[in-house]
């Protein structure tokens, strides 16, 4: 009968563990700005092209599979190697995630500027009291925190990250129009991305434990559990190069930051000196920062990928599942012939297009220059330019107007 109520009580506990993720406000926060993005995306594309490329909640469930997956992956490293936050620490992290959420921008909502912030101002935070119990509470548990465990699941986080870009950043990205820097017409891709991914680690019911051991062994503390939604966001307007190749190459910056972090964090912890962990996040927050800045710098300084073609239409982007989909042309191609017809125009490529309602073969220019040829048949009801969608004069001078 003991080893069953013991059962029922872990049960429980790992209910009001799930549970928690509903109390806290930043779970919230995160659903409304993912919807609000995938409007402004909508907004975007049809302001660019007439039509929107992918739908406003198309980001909301492509968010599902990956966040899960990570979420789980990181949530039994944590729970198996016992790692545990207290719940004044949670309380900073999720204050950082809020004031970064200020600032509106994808680019800055990462656990490289969040979580390294928290970390940086547990380290300095003054002895103070409010008066307030679970104030003073919280920033008794924010300055004993164990700084070795905050860091492992710091570079937890960031491997997180690093992950979610490199596997899935590439998808889905969305084309749109851009002024360029003489007043023509140029084409770009923007990575904009949100993942809310779910971690299920412990938490210390009395004072501030960092390692309870190995879950469900623990070293006779008493602990619960929490969920916490761990925003992970990617913003990248990419005009230099083709999008996915870009967005790894982001991913790999990711990488190199895991990486140093990781073993700082090594270090760390075998000769357990806490300025390290400090030291770690300080390099993860700068360079995630200096993304930022290497960003901006390729949108000013490097040549425009995207521009029109000396000869037929160069490809912006691509609508899904429509014939161009189907016949595998790719963003970054030149469309050169159809139907053995040469053009200059879209208002040509139509006209050429109409000599055959029912079945066309485009002539294409690949990314190396190659010729090639592509064929396929065209229903009722297909996009009126097989899903193409190029550098459009008329939508171009909308889209000037509008901005």
């Amino acid at each position: 009968m003991l080893q069953f109520t013991e059962d029922n009580r872990m049960v429980i506990d790992i209910l009001k563990g799930i549970l928690t993720m509903f109390y806290n406000p930043i779970f919230y926060l995160l659903w409304i700005g993912l919807v609000l993005f995938g409007y402004q995306r909508v907004r975007r594309e049809r302001i660019s092209f007439g039509i929107k490329v992918f739908g406003m909640f198309n980001n909301v469930f492509a968010c599902f599979g990956p966040s899960l997956i990570m979420g789980a992956g990181a949530t039994v490293v944590l729970l198996v190697t016992g790692i545990a936050l207290p719940v004044g620490v949670i309380a900073l992290l999720s204050a950082c995630y809020l004031l970064i959420m200020l600032s509106t921008q994808l680019r800055y909502l990462s656990p490289s500027i969040a979580a390294g912030a928290a970390i940086i101002i547990a380290f300095i935070f003054p002895d103070i009291h409010t008066g307030m119990t679970t104030i003073d509470h919280w920033i008794d548990d924010i300055r004993h925190v164990s700084f070795v465990a905050f860091g492992t699941f710091f570079m937890l986080s960031l491997l997180v990250e690093c992950l979610l870009v490199y596997i899935w950043g590439g998808q889905q990205i969305s084309p749109r129009l851009i002024n360029s820097k003489r007043g023509k017409k140029a084409g770009a891709h923007e990575a904009s991305k949100l993942w809310i991914v779910p971690l299920f680690f412990l938490v210390p019911m009395n004072g501030s434990v960092g390692h309870a051991g190995w879950w469900p062994l623990s070293n006779g503390f008493d602990f619960g559990f929490v969920l916490f939604p761990l925003g992970v966001g990617l913003q990248q307007l990419i005009t230099h190069k083709l999008p996915k190749s870009a967005v790894r190459d982001t991913g790999h910056w990711l990488l190199i930051t895991t990486i140093a972090t990781g073993v700082l964090v090594g270090v760390a912890a075998y000769f357990d000196l806490d300025v390290i962990v400090i030291l770690g996040a300080v390099i993860a927050l700068l360079s995630r920062l200096c993304l930022v800045i290497y960003h901006y710098y390729l949108l000013d300084y490097k040549p425009l990928y995207f521009q029109e073609a000396a000869e037929g239409l160069k490809v912006v982007g691509i609508i899904p599942n429509s014939p161009a989909d189907r016949m595998h042309i790719k963003p970054g191609e030149v469309v050169w012939r159809v139907n053995d017809q040469s053009f200059r125009t879209e208002t040509e490529f139509y006209f050429a297009l109409q000599q055959n309602v029912a079945y066309c073969k485009l002539q294409i220019i690949d990314h190396c220059g190659e010729s090639r040829f592509v064929k396929g048949s065209i229903h009722q009801g297909d996009y009126h330019k097989i899903g193409l969608l190029f550098l459009e004069p008329a939508k171009r001078n909308q889209y000037v107007k509008a901005k």
